[in-house]
């Protein structure tokens, strides 16, 4: 009996140590999990924005357009008392109507310039400058191509055939077409994504109490509040920036109109009013708002004087607009730093092409607006705050 009790408290003191060397063995680390799994999911959700590039670009394009004619719409309904779902109808229609009445406008002005664009292209590559910086581009190109040669010299049958030369030209022009239309494809996706914008538009406006009232009810109850202000937040951001926005564009573009138009440029309605609406481009307006007028100015003015004139006037009217207009006009609405919105420029565009230079602003802001409101990420708001 004795010799029972010994094995048993002898098995139980072999077992004890086991146990305990059992429950000190190191688990896996939550931390090191939930990293990943944030990691496999921000991936996940680039992957989602790529391939599905065109779905969201329409979807917040309609977003946009739908904050920035909601003061419209409410302004109806107080008005007339018409119910939201009329109201949104009349001014989603009134707002096409007046864009197809602008764009034919504007194509019935720049229909003889467009018919020109081939001899003013002939004009530019005849010019004495262009023809300078051309001759130098090619004698660097093959002074490079001889010290590569020399370096690693190609292997048999590698020589490029004669056509190579234009064969690369038409590639590199179906390419920046492609890098302006990448994530809607071509002409027919930009066609069918624009066909549904308007019915987007509509919808979010006509029910924009509901799907207001069903977001905040996707979440808990203790964080419906939260999720409230947060919309409202990011509605009142939009409007300021999109109102804002039109109403800088418009200016500069009546303004660069009369200089255009001063300084003796052809074409100065057309050409005003892309370079009006190109200086809003952030941190990129400038050089852009410069293009279109200092292109035409070099085939154009047979002096330099003119083109002086042309530029430097550009530059003061973005600087104007910089500096004081966009401040007092757009405000503090979007509240964002200089390399938060350069990288979401460079992010954007190399994920969208063109409509990415358009929406990384916006989409940028709408994220600080979510983490300010968040206490666990309001330090990455701050982050990308002025």
């Amino acid at each position: 009996m004795s010799s029972d009790l010994s094995s048993v408290a002898a098995e139980g003191t072999v077992a004890e140590p086991m146990a305990a060397k059992e429950e000190r063995r190191p688990g896996p680390d939550l931390n090191l999990i939930r990293a990943g799994a944030t990691v496999i999911a921000i991936l996940g959700l680039l992957a989602l924005l790529h391939f599905a590039a065109s779905v969201f670009i329409t979807l917040f394009s309609a977003m946009m357009l739908a904050f920035a004619l909601e003061p419209l719409v409410h302004l109806l309904c107080v008005r007339t008392r018409l119910r939201r779902h009329h109201a949104s109808g009349i001014v989603v229609f009134l707002f096409v109507a007046m864009l197809y009445g602008l764009f034919y406008a504007t194509y019935l002005r720049a229909e003889s310039f467009l018919a020109e664009i081939p001899a003013i292209t002939e004009k530019i590559r005849a010019a004495p400058m262009v023809k300078n910086l051309t001759s130098r581009a090619e004698e660097l190109n093959r002074v490079v191509a001889d010290a590569g040669r020399r370096i690693a010299p190609p292997a048999a049958g590698s020589a490029r055939p004669k056509t190579a030369g234009p064969l690369i030209v038409r590639d590199e022009a179906e390419s920046f077409t492609g890098a302006l239309l990448q994530g809607l494809g071509s002409l027919s996706g930009v066609l069918f994504a624009l066909g549904f914008v308007p019915f987007l538009v509509y919808f979010i406006l006509a029910d924009r109490e509901p799907l207001t009232r069903r977001t905040r009810e996707l979440f808990p109850k203790e964080h419906r509040a939260t999720v409230g202000e947060i919309l409202l937040d990011i509605e009142q951001m939009m409007r300021k920036f999109l109102l804002g926005n039109a109403v800088i564009a418009l200016i500069l573009s009546t303004a660069t109109v009369l200089v255009f138009l001063l300084v003796g440029l052809p074409y100065p309605v057309v050409l005003g009013i892309l370079s009006g609406t190109l200086s809003i481009v952030p941190y990129l307006g400038l050089p852009l708002a410069l293009l279109p007028g200092g292109v035409v100015g070099l085939v154009s003015f047979e002096s330099g004087g003119p083109v002086l004139v042309l530029i430097a006037s550009v530059t003061v009217l973005h600087i104007v607009a910089a500096n004081y207009l966009t401040p007092k006009l757009v405000g503090r609405g979007v509240r964002l730093n200089a390399t938060a919105s350069t990288v979401a420029l460079l992010f954007f565009g190399w994920l969208w092409g063109g409509m990415g230079l358009v929406l990384g602003i916006p989409i940028l802001a709408v994220l600080k607006c979510i983490f300010d409101n968040v206490p666990s990420t309001r330090r990455i708001g701050m982050f990308l705050g002025e």
